[in-house]
Formats: structure tokens, C-alpha cells, sequence
């Protein structure tokens, strides 16, 4: 009965990767298509001789999303099938390329770095690429905005992420709030490595996520107080 338990249990830890993995590419490449189609739209009408660009940047994100899924989707064939896919998952090596699908979307994103960057072990690297890849996508879907800032602070032990906005602007109008199984993912791909998250509105405006990951996955980071006193476990999740 115990083996049973722990079966199942792995199977439904495996089940909610797989569902984080889907949910993170889907609204991450819809939300993209979607401004994309608005800029083919845009341009259409006032600009026709870029609409090609805007077409092939329509298909490059649906290629890259299809890519992304026939990977993940692989993870649920057997370990011997010969046509499991190979891809390697993506990570920190591959964000100059997201942050340049979303500046073809309309959302500008400012990307500086502090210290030094150390080897992260695939665990930690895919998920600092899906936390920048979700705050994003969350700021292109629910901030109105059309710049975003991208702060990572290489750390002896740690890296930290930061991804901020300054909320809407007057040519935008915020989306209505989500469900919030992005933050709630966010939350359980850095809980899984060892790290923390701190998410919620900034006192200037604006919207900011924070994600503290250690190098290692399993070495849990210590709680440290928050300087400006938010608790973002009542943020209302976006």
C-alpha cells in the first residue's frame, strides 16, 4: 500500500509539472500571437508595406510555441521511444531571444545584470527562464504597459530576479485580472528549487516580481524581511 501511495504521489507531482510546463509556453506565446496580430492589424491599415514583418513574426512565435509544446508533450511518452523529443529546455542562455519576441510584441524590456554569473544546474535554469518569461507575459497581458525593466543580481550563493513596470500607459488599457495560475506557478516552480518569491503592486505603481533562486536547487533560502513591509502573500494574484 505504501509503494502504491508513493506511486500515485509521484505521478500527480509529475502531472502538475507537466500541467506548470503547459500553462507557462501557452499563455506565454497566445499573449504574444495575440499583440503581434494587433500590430498586423495596426499596420495594415496605416503602414501595408510592414505587414509582411508582422506576419512572419506572427509565425516564428507559433513555430517556437509548437516546438516548445511537442517537447512537452514528449515528456509524457515512455523513456524508450525513439521519437521523444530531444530539445533541449530552454534557459537563461536563450532570454536575449524572449526578450526580443516580446519587443516585436510592443513591450520594451530593459535587461541589466550585476555580478557575476555562476554555472546553475538545468533545474535552476529552466525555472529562472520561465519566471522572466512569465512576469513578462504578465505584463503584456494585465499591466497595459509598453516597457518593463529585467534586473538579475548574480549572487555567491543565489540568483536573484527581478521584473518590473511602471502600470499603464495613456495608449493602453490594463487587461481584466487572470485567473492567477501564473503567479500561482511562479510560486510553485521557485518553492520546487528552493528559492522564494515576493510578487505585488510597487509603492510608485506598477507591478513587480521578485524571485530569489539558489544555485542548487534544495537549498532552501531563508526568509528575510521585506524593507517596505508588503506581505505578498495577500497580493491578489494575477
Amino acid at each position: 500500500r505504501t509503494r502504491e501511495q508513493e506511486a500515485q504521489q509521484r505521478v500527480a507531482a509529475e502531472r502538475v509539472r507537466i500541467a506548470r510546463e503547459l500553462h507557462d509556453i501557452v499563455a506565454h506565446h497566445i499573449a504574444l500571437i495575440n499583440a503581434q496580430a494587433g500590430v498586423a492589424a495596426h499596420l495594415a491599415k496605416r503602414q501595408p508595406e510592414q505587414l509582411l514583418t508582422a506576419l512572419e513574426d506572427i509565425r516564428d512565435t507559433s513555430r517556437s510555441a509548437l516546438d516548445e509544446l511537442r517537447v512537452t508533450v514528449g515528456l509524457l511518452r515512455q523513456s524508450g521511444d525513439p521519437v521523444a523529443p530531444r530539445t533541449p529546455a530552454p534557459g537563461l542562455a536563450d532570454i536575449p531571444v524572449l526578450l526580443a519576441s516580446f519587443a516585436r510584441a510592443g513591450l520594451t524590456v530593459d535587461h541589466t545584470r550585476h555580478g557575476t554569473a555562476a554555472p546553475l544546474t538545468p533545474a535552476v535554469d529552466l525555472t529562472a527562464y520561465r519566471i522572466v518569461q512569465e512576469a513578462l507575459t504578465n505584463v503584456r497581458k494585465h499591466a497595459g504597459a509598453d516597457h518593463a525593466r529585467l534586473i538579475m543580481h548574480h549572487h555567491p550563493e543565489r540568483l536573484t530576479i527581478t521584473v518590473e513596470d511602471d502600470g499603464g500607459t495613456a495608449r493602453h488599457h490594463p487587461a481584466p485580472a487572470g485567473t492567477g495560475h501564473g503567479l500561482i506557478g511562479m510560486r510553485e516552480r521557485v518553492a520546487t528549487v528552493g528559492g522564494r518569491l515576493h510578487a505585488g503592486p510597487r509603492p510608485e505603481g506598477g507591478f513587480s516580481v521578485t524571485a530569489d533562486l539558489p544555485l542548487r536547487p534544495g537549498r532552501l533560502i531563508s526568509e528575510t524581511p521585506r524593507r517596505d513591509g508588503h506581505d505578498d502573500s495577500r497580493t491578489a494574484c494575477r
